[in-house]
């Protein structure tokens, strides 16, 4: 819970009496690989702090499952239309690797809200924080080729790609798996040549 905590605190200043209360409603949350945390259709109920492990949200289009975001540690996980108006997710979270985190329940967070009224501010903060990363992720995937999203996605996260299963980063960059294969191949021999 601590890197919660600190992560809450460099986002606004938290009295004592808030770090009690929060300690108190913030409970560990464990996923096996492969575990649901959110269908679509459901509401979201908790937010996520995820200390450990590797979460993904896909949609299924036309029949096709499509990944939309992956998160690593130390990010907030969370489903934001479902969760902020409480109303059905249209997306799957799915946990890539067993994950351990921390989390609070929507009631419990507007309970929080109500009877600390600045840590809002937090919440509001974080909440910017990720419609950015949010738009930053859509932008990079509208107007560039295949070739421009996977050299980004190697540019600020390469441990990320790593990390997640051919399959699923070949639905997020929206190509056949096959087609990611020699893109990969593609990109290392650009990289040994010197090429971008």
């Amino acid at each position: 819970m601590e890197e919660l905590l600190q992560l809450l605190r460099s986002v606004g200043p938290m009295s004592s009496a808030l770090e009690r209360h929060l300690r108190g409603k913030i409970k560990p949350v464990f996923l096996k690989k492969g575990e649901l945390l959110l269908r679509a259709g459901e509401v979201a109920g908790l937010i996520l702090y995820l200390k450990k492990g590797l979460v993904r949200s896909y949609s299924l289009l036309e029949g096709k499952d499509v990944s939309n975001w992956f998160m690593k540690e130390g990010h907030i996980i969370i489903s934001v239309e479902s969760f902020l108006q409480q109303i059905p997710a249209e997306e799957w979270i799915q946990a890539l690797e067993d994950c351990e985190c921390w989390g609070i329940t929507y009631t419990e967070l507007e309970k929080t809200y109500r009877r600390f009224p600045r840590f809002e501010r937090v919440g509001r903060l974080i909440t910017g924080k990720y419609y950015c990363m949010s738009e930053v992720r859509h932008k990079s995937q509208r107007r560039r080729t295949k070739e421009e999203k996977y050299d980004y996605m190697m540019a600020t996260d390469p441990d990320l790609v790593a990390r997640v299963l051919n399959k699923y980063m070949a639905s997020y960059l929206d190509i056949s798996t096959s087609s990611y294969a020699h893109l990969r191949s593609d990109y290392s021999k650009r990289k040994r040549s010197g090429k971008r």
